[in-house]
């Protein structure tokens, strides 16, 4: 039994004290700071000793504040990242550290994801941290990624330990899953050479290079292609200073064979006009602009448009057997038309079986379609099918006619705009504004 004048022990966090033993004395805020207990299983542990070194006061209120908090508050990843993003534009490094820590320390096992400690190795940074630290946290970020087989965790955490310099091995595990899982994705990939140029790795920069090069990138193709004869020139530069002259030589032999090319179709023309190309491959996929690119390996890399009079087809890695080109009007200035175009069809781009033909398209106002049949396709696997987004379409709102004007009463559906019409499935209502 404790004396009613007399203050019992204090719980851990702010505490509302008495100054004097006077029951009309205000209330007033005393932090109180003991240390924190570590969460069994090997996570980070959190004391106050751990944080930052930063006045004591205030840097302990914090720690201490937010590990209270979260030790009887549960909150959603969603939320966590949203309470991070806002004190972080507001430049409040040390509140994001203490939040983090606080949540890992009580959430770590059954709320946990690879992007909390990311954010944490960055707010440990931040806060001038050591790089022990840093490296910790990454660890268990590689730990959290590796075990969600999540690509986009997978693909996060291996850049951030290759822009650290931290364990390449384990970067490496990271890039190996999260480029199996999505071939049809270049960042996976680009890391993937990013670390075989700073490991001197010939054998995994070819192999990174020959998948890259295996595809086409819609907008982004000859950049790609130019990115990665840099770096393959740069490594057997590299390797050469090195002594390792043969494993260089072999490297550039691997570069021309990986930058052929079974199939190339570009479209030009003269006159102010747009038009592009649409390329139906034997299995029965169609590349054009609106899904540039095929589970086979096709893909529409460039649309040309006003001054740039040039639209491209390519497909590296090709199946046997007829591609049928066809070209679409985008527009033809009547001023200035384009009265014809120029088509030219390589197959087997860079080898000894390299083949090239040119026709003259008239650009009436129907195009006659170009078939070409090729053999000695190297591609042997489909690539993932990605669902193209689904287009919206929103009902168009009109103002109904007056009751005097139509004769009928409106009905309900017509007076109100935000009502989806029953014309399709797929549908979607607009929002009352």
């Amino acid at each position: 039994m404790i004396p009613r004048d007399q203050r019992g022990p204090l719980q851990a966090g702010p505490a509302i004290i008495p100054r004097k033993p006077d029951r009309d004395a205000p209330p007033a805020i005393q932090p109180q700071a003991p240390a924190l207990q570590a969460p069994q299983g090997g996570f980070i542990t959190t004391t106050p000793n751990q944080a930052v070194a930063v006045s004591r006061t205030k840097a302990t209120d914090r720690y201490q504040f937010w590990w209270n908090y979260y030790r009887t508050h549960e909150e959603s990843s969603a939320d966590l990242k949203e309470k991070v993003t806002l004190l972080n534009v507001n430049r409040k490094f040390q509140d994001v550290h203490a939040v983090l820590l606080g949540y890992l320390t009580h959430y770590a096992k059954t709320h946990s994801e690879p992007w909390m400690y990311e954010a944490l190795a960055l707010a440990i940074e931040m806060n001038k941290g050591d790089d022990k630290s840093v490296r910790l946290a990454l660890k268990y970020a590689a730990d959290k990624a590796e075990a969600s087989h999540n690509p986009n965790a997978l693909v996060s955490v291996a850049d951030m330990l290759l822009l650290h310099g931290y364990d390449y091995e384990t970067a490496g595990k990271l890039i190996d899953e999260a480029s199996m899982k999505v071939p049809h994705r270049e960042v996976p990939l680009l890391l993937s050479i990013l670390l075989a140029r700073n490991t001197k790795d010939p054998k995994r920069m070819a192999e990174a290079v020959d998948r890259l090069l295996s595809l086409g990138w819609p907008g982004g193709d000859e950049q790609i292609r130019s990115h990665a004869r840099k770096q393959v020139e740069q490594l057997a530069k590299a390797l050469h200073e090195e002594g390792r002259a043969a494993e260089a030589e072999t490297l550039l032999a691997h570069l021309t064979e990986s930058e052929s090319r079974d199939v190339f179709i570009r479209l030009t023309w003269l006159g102010d006009a747009g038009f592009g190309l649409a390329v139906d491959e034997p299995l029965g996929a169609t590349a054009r602009f609106q899904t540039p690119r095929t589970v086979f390996g096709g893909a529409v890399v460039k649309e040309g448009l006003g001054n740039d009079r040039e639209s491209v087809y390519v497909c590296p890695r090709s199946f046997d057997g007829d591609y049928t080109i066809r070209v679409d009007c985008i527009y033809n200035n009547e001023a200035k038309p384009a009265l014809e175009a120029t088509l030219e069809i390589i197959t087997h781009e860079g080898t000894p079986r390299e083949h090239k033909e040119t026709r003259i398209i008239p650009l009436g106002r129907t195009i006659a379609p170009v078939v070409v049949h090729l053999t000695g396709g190297r591609r042997k696997e489909v690539l993932p099918f990605v669902a193209p987004p689904t287009p919206v379409t929103v009902p168009v709102a009109t103002k109904p006619k007056s009751n005097k004007e139509k004769g009928t009463r409106p009905s309900p559906r017509a007076a109100n705009a935000s009502e989806p019409s029953s014309a399709g499935r797929g549908e979607v209502k607009a929002r009352p504004r």
